[in-house]
């Protein structure tokens, strides 16, 4: 099987909101998109450092029968649930920086799968449809103007396998949450699931804090093939997937401070240059960074002071990437080993609520046949 990288669009300028439409030719077999937006920083800074959770849609469209349809901040949690790694990021707070993003939308069961791809000729107007809406600010977001979009797709040139179908995720649900009581999410029983994927990213928050236990029942408790508690499943996440990492440049300042994507079991290191070395960092609350200013060390008289002309750069691991849990039915690969809605009436997803914050999502991976 022989592949080649394809061009859906490079570099095209964007609005600061926007949504934008783009063809996809027919008779492409694509095994995976890799969605790159870039933007500059404000004129001063841009607190922020992350553009991912402003880009609210990434659909795969066919007139008005969907494909696949997540946000970005959705996206990068498949991602690393499929991948075991976040997706490229080059993350900076500094004055007119760049900072780029990639999502990988991923028609495959694994890297290896050869058989699930979208053939797009089996469709009649197959197109992307992409949502954003970047924050415009000279100190906590971006100039006006400056974002970019580039879409390359892998796709399949010559000796394809036989096309078995292609792996759909979708946002499915989204909720208010509450203080406490369960909220029942009916899940499609079209096509067989191979995933079931809940967000609520809430800065300063760990998700177990918001939510407590995740059930998934068929047919009202006929068949329960997971009733597991937040931290439970969190904490067999970051068994099966390890830890996520990621790098983010700083200002300088009296203190450092930065909401990353990863929100639970989180450890930070950090470095500064110059005859600097790290100050003094805070205990992770959640996904949120705080550091002191760095400091010179051992030299004379100078020696402890605390300085503010370093900027910082901190590295970051940790797990429920975008605060998520997921559930993996079997392999999550194996048709005959994943849910299947043969002689299923009912399948519902129960999430116990916790506490009366954020807005958590529910995201399906289906293999489309």
């Amino acid at each position: 099987m022989k592949t080649r990288d394809v061009y859906l669009v490079s570099g095209q300028t964007l609005k600061d909101s926007d949504t934008v439409t783009i063809d996809i030719t027919k008779g492409l077999k694509i095994l995976y998109l890799i969605v790159k937006y870039s933007n500059t920083n404000g004129a001063t800074s841009n607190t922020l450092a992350r553009l991912a959770s402003m880009v609210s849609k990434l659909s795969v469209i066919d007139g008005s029968t969907v494909l696949h349809a997540l946000s970005m901040d959705e996206e990068q949690a498949w991602n690393f649930y499929q991948r075991g790694r976040l997706p490229y990021q080059s993350l900076t707070q500094a004055a007119a920086g760049v900072v780029t993003e990639e999502a990988i939308i991923d028609f495959r069961r694994s890297p290896a799968d050869t058989n699930f791809y979208l053939d797009t000729s089996r469709y009649q107007n197959p197109q992307l449809q992409f949502t954003h809406s970047f924050t415009v600010s000279s100190t906590a977001g971006f100039a006006t103007g400056d974002g970019t979009l580039t879409v390359i797709a892998r796709v399949i040139d010559s000796g394809a396998d036989a096309n078995q179908g292609f792996l759909m995720a979708k946002e499915i649900d989204s909720f208010a949450n509450a203080a406490s009581g369960d909220h029942n999410t009916d899940l499609p029983l079209d096509f067989p699931i191979s995933h079931v994927i809940v967000l609520n990213p809430v800065d300063g928050d760990v998700p177990d804090a918001n939510n407590s236990n995740f059930k998934l029942t068929a047919d009202t408790d006929s068949f329960i093939p997971i009733n597991e508690s937040w931290t439970d499943l969190l904490q067999a996440n970051e068994d099966e997937y390890g830890l996520a990492e990621q790098a983010i440049n700083l200002l300088a300042g009296t203190t450092y401070t930065q909401n990353t994507d990863l929100y639970y079991h989180v450890r930070a290191a950090q470095t500064v240059s110059g005859t600097h070395i790290a100050g003094i960092l805070a205990a992770p609350a959640g996904n949120k960074i705080t550091a002191a200013a760095p400091g010179f060390y051992g030299t004379s008289t100078s020696a402890n002071t605390a300085t503010t002309s370093e900027a910082l750069s901190i590295a970051v691991r940790g797990a429920a990437v975008k605060s998520s849990v997921a559930y993996k039915f079997g392999d999550g690969y194996t048709p005959a080993n994943i849910f299947s809605p043969t002689g299923v009436g009912k399948l519902q997803l129960k999430v116990t609520m916790a506490e009366a914050v954020g807005t958590p999502k529910v995201v399906i991976v289906q293999q489309h046949s």
